[in-house]
């Protein structure tokens, strides 16, 4: 499937999977992006209570305040077919460079803050995400995710020869959504992350965006600067926390592609693996000739506990993307 809207219910965030759901009434604002510890979600603790356990049934009455997570956090989102709300929000400020050969990235590729929400029920949410930090906001958002009850699940880099480097925070948290917002606006404005943000109205790339989704058996979106993103899902259980997870909640593989000159991309694949998966997806990657930039946990309390490596390389991008399919095939990701 491909997603290339700029209408306000399917446009997406500045990374490129474009969309935006109730008004939000200015003390719920005021309340959301206060940020006390009050406000803050109970249930983002590891050891998974009662709340957590419940059935995990999602009403699909049930739906979440998008129009007002998204007033909150200054930026648009996108809402995929099950109903998670992903909310992208780029580090415009840090200009990033990185990979071999060494490429440029551009605003929308790789350098951003990723927030999934997926509704529980019952006026409940569940967020998972991840911050794009300098080395200098990585101790005060770590005070912010505490002060807000915000559970702090990993910290690491994706690429190891980004200039200049850039560390990911992952963090998780359960509670009502609009506050789960105020929370996440609360610690993102802890960094010098530019606000507020807005996806194009028409995003044009030159990739062969439906060949990209055909090889990687995944949903392409298109986003700024032309770059196209593919996610390709889990179709294991997933539980985060006691929660039974969508795997549109940012655990599944995604593979992004930067447009280059002559033809060619800069690719780089997130690998979503089991321990049992690790080894033969990097054995068959490293076989082509791509650059391993990590390996590591990005959530805690999880169940299957899930490794994720960023890979590197650039050329022919369909080349590269069925070299990417083929490490997918050693996982439990949806087939092609």
């Amino acid at each position: 499937m491909i997603i290339n809207s700029s209408s306000e219910t399917t446009r997406r965030g500045t990374l490129g999977r474009f969309c935006g759901s109730a008004a939000l009434v200015a003390g719920l604002v005021a309340s959301g992006m206060a940020g006390t510890a009050g406000a803050a979600p109970a249930a983002s603790g590891d050891t998974a209570g009662p709340r957590a356990e419940a059935p995990q049934a999602r009403p699909k009455k049930d739906r979440l305040p998008v129009k007002a997570i998204e007033k909150i956090l200054q930026a648009d989102g996108h809402v995929s077919e099950s109903g998670v709300l992903e909310v992208d929000i780029d580090r415009k400020d840090l200009h990033v460079s990185g990979g071999h050969p060494r490429v440029k990235f551009k605003d929308g590729f790789q350098i951003q803050h990723e927030l999934f929400f997926q509704s529980l029920g019952h006026g409940k949410a569940i967020l998972n995400g991840d911050l794009a930090l300098r080395p200098r906001e990585i101790q005060p958002v770590i005070d912010g995710f505490i002060a807000h009850g915000i559970t702090f699940q990993a910290q690491h880099q994706h690429l190891y020869d980004l200039r200049p480097m850039v560390w990911f925070l992952h963090f998780r948290a359960v509670g009502n959504p609009v506050r789960l917002a105020g929370a996440a606006r609360a610690v993102i404005a802890k960094t010098s992350t530019p606000l507020p943000q807005h996806s194009p109205p028409h995003p044009k790339t030159p990739l062969p965006v439906r060949k990209l989704a055909k090889v990687l058996g995944g949903d392409a979106t298109v986003g700024e600067n032309g770059i196209v993103t593919v996610t390709v899902p889990r179709t294991d259980r997933i539980r985060l926390g006691g929660v039974l997870v969508d795997p549109d909640l940012g655990v599944s593989t995604s593979v992004q592609f930067q447009p280059l000159r002559k033809g060619k991309a800069a690719v780089v694949p997130d690998f979503s693996m089991k321990s049992s998966e690790t080894q033969p997806v990097i054995s068959t990657m490293r076989r082509t000739h791509w650059e391993v930039g990590c390996l590591y946990n990005q959530e805690t309390a999880e169940i299957p506990q899930l490794y994720f490596s960023h890979m590197y390389r650039v050329g022919d991008p369909v080349a590269l993307a069925k070299q990417v399919r083929e490490g997918l095939n050693h996982t439990a990701a949806k087939r092609a």
